[in-house]
């Protein structure tokens, strides 16, 4: 069987959003178990079969998710999975109820929505529910960022990301990069102190070995 990114979408309807400030638990039980059936069967579905999926899994209770193969890496996009799918269109509703309770130009805020919630394409928003393991707990809430890497600002769903935006700024990337540049400098630097000692001591028994004079000259045309 085979799920295309249209009916992923449409199975992902059937979602109510209870409150202003948007989180996929926010769903009633029900549509969590469809939810997760349907996760489940899709990574079954791209694996090719339930017995090639040993990492098939959803949590009906957190919607953690994950997918593993037994002899691929899934191939399915991100963004179409049945609950990245699900989160990405209750933020958006999310949004556009909070244009409706808003002061302002509501057209505008509804537009933003909009273009912040392209769901079921590489231009949505990450979706924070994928686990390493069924009992893990999803982040839910991260950077405002869609699949392609481009910052989307504020999804007005509630949830304020305004640190976790702040903290993927270049100042970060920057400080690791120059952390792995130390490091890097010291292993280097250690090697060639290493191969300096090794290239010594492989003199020094030349030196024994030799005449003075011609190892030496060995000894210098090896260490330098």
């Amino acid at each position: 069987m085979k799920f295309t990114a249209t009916a992923l979408f449409a199975a992902a309807t059937a979602i109510v959003v209870s409150a202003d400030t948007w989180k996929i638990t926010n769903i009633d039980s029900g549509t969590r178990s469809n939810l997760c059936a349907l996760q489940i069967s899709t990574c079954q579905n791209n694996c090719g079969g339930p017995d090639q999926a040993p990492m098939a899994f959803c949590n009906t209770t957190t919607l953690g998710w994950g997918c593993g193969c037994l002899k691929k890496t899934p191939d399915f996009d991100t963004w179409n999975w049945p609950v990245p799918a699900a989160d990405c269109k209750g933020s958006n509703e999310a949004c556009v109820a909070n244009c409706n309770v808003e002061s302002g130009d509501r057209s505008a805020c509804f537009v933003k929505c909009q273009d912040t919630h392209k769901c079921n394409t590489d231009d949505a928003p990450v979706s924070y529910t994928e686990t390493d393991d069924v009992n893990t707990v999803p982040k839910y809430v991260g950077p405002a960022v869609s699949y392609n890497g481009d910052k989307l600002g504020d999804l007005n769903d509630g949830n304020d990301r305004s640190k976790l935006v702040a903290s993927t700024d270049n100042s970060s990337s920057t400080d690791d990069s120059s952390e792995a540049s130390d490091s890097s400098s010291k292993k280097s630097s250690n090697s060639n102190d290493e191969d300096k000692d090794s290239k010594s001591s492989d003199a020094a028994s030349v030196f024994k070995t030799a005449g003075l004079g011609l190892a030496a000259s060995i000894a210098a045309a090896i260490v330098f």
